[in-house]
């Protein structure tokens, strides 16, 4: 099978893991060709076997007018590309992506996939929603991450909720280094993530109690500087040690896993620490952490926005050895579902229903 992937750019964003990940496993049994936009190479490793196609065309902002320009010149030089190549299955990743190809795809009858990588809320633009509207019931099939966009996008009939899959790990778990008092919060520090709320649930734990642990926040991003003079201003000892190539370091060390966000796709850092026995507290937003954790049972839920409730259970999971290890214990029940090989297998039979499928 001849499985085309399209995205932007592939840097060190979620998405573009996710790609890598099912390219590298795609191209086990198919022919796997990587179409983005940029010149700049892969973050993330690709298989050798993999055909990478780079456009240089370019994804910095360029004003309205430049803005406008680039993106037709994606369409054009895309459309060239899939009129000539012809692939059993072409897959879109993240939305003004999935819209591009779409409209390229126009008189040349390719089947595409779009997937989307966050949830529908996160995209404020009316003309890229109108957009969306418009083209994306001309997509063969659709994949999203949670029930809460599988049930928006009621105008694609051909779609499926598609957990994103666990990168390939490089230590065996007998090969790990000891758990330390380590509480990891990890992701892109904006608005959204909510690290303002962590850092305001840490300066309400008892002082002896929060002494004894390392809290560490992974990630760079707009609001670091302000997130930097709050913790000062609160008097707390955060590591902000920015983008970290290696988490996986970090997820095998850290006892806990801290997520505040007001608003996800799928948090990737709650699926991830499953598989390194990390006990999890995160906010019940909109969507993800409630597909990901059963409160009380494999995980804590906490209000959106609440720095009491999730100072609270912070407190019981650092005070807590048994119930951390309970906790832990039944969250591994869920690491069969998010392997890629189990994943990738989904994809592909997703992939086949759909050339398959009458319109």
């Amino acid at each position: 099978m001849k499985i085309a992937m399209v995205i932007s750019a592939l840097g060190k964003g979620g998405a573009e893991r996710v790609l890598s990940v099912l390219a590298n496993f795609f191209c086990r049994e198919n022919e796997v060709c990587v179409i983005k936009f940029d010149a700049d190479e892969p973050f993330y490793a690709l298989d050798p076997k993999i055909e990478l196609i780079s456009l240089d065309l370019g994804v910095g902002d360029l004003g309205v007018f430049g803005n406008i320009k680039k993106r037709y010149d994606k369409i054009l030089a895309l459309h060239r590309l899939l009129k000539s190549r012809k692939f059993d299955i072409v897959i879109s990743f993240l939305d003004n992506t999935n819209v591009l190809t779409l409209i390229a795809n126009l008189g040349v009858g390719q089947k595409i996939i779009v997937s989307e990588h966050t949830n529908h809320r996160f995209l404020k633009s009316p003309i890229w929603r109108a957009l969306k509207r418009i083209f994306y019931p001309q997509a063969a099939g659709l994949s999203v991450l949670s029930k809460f966009d599988l049930d928006h996008y009621t105008y694609v009939q051909n779609r499926v909720i598609m957990p994103n899959p666990m990168f390939e790990i490089s230590h065996a778990k007998d090969a790990r280094p000891p758990k330390e008092n380590i509480i990891l919060a990890a992701g892109r520090l904006n608005v959204y993530k909510g690290f303002d709320v962590l850092l305001k649930a840490l300066a309400l734990i008892d002082f002896n109690l929060l002494k004894e642990w390392k809290v560490v926040i992974a990630g760079d991003g707009e609001e670091r500087k302000s997130l930097e003079s709050l913790a000062a201003k609160l008097r707390l000892n955060v590591q902000f040690i920015g983008f970290v190539r290696d988490i996986e370091s970090l997820y095998e060390r850290a006892k806990i896993v801290v997520v505040t966000s007001k608003m996800e796709g799928f948090c990737n850092i709650l699926m991830e620490s499953i598989f390194f026995g990390t006990a999890r507290i995160s906010t019940d937003c909109i969507a993800g952490p409630s597909e990901l954790i059963s409160d009380g049972v494999d995980g804590f839920l906490c209000p959106v926005g609440d720095s009491a409730s999730i100072a609270k259970k912070l407190e019981i999971l650092m005070s807590d050895e048994k119930l951390r290890e309970r906790l832990v214990q039944n969250a591994s029940k869920r690491e069969e579902s998010f392997k890629i090989e189990t994943i990738g297998r989904r994809w592909l039979d997703f992939i086949a229903a759909t050339i398959h499928r009458e319109e």
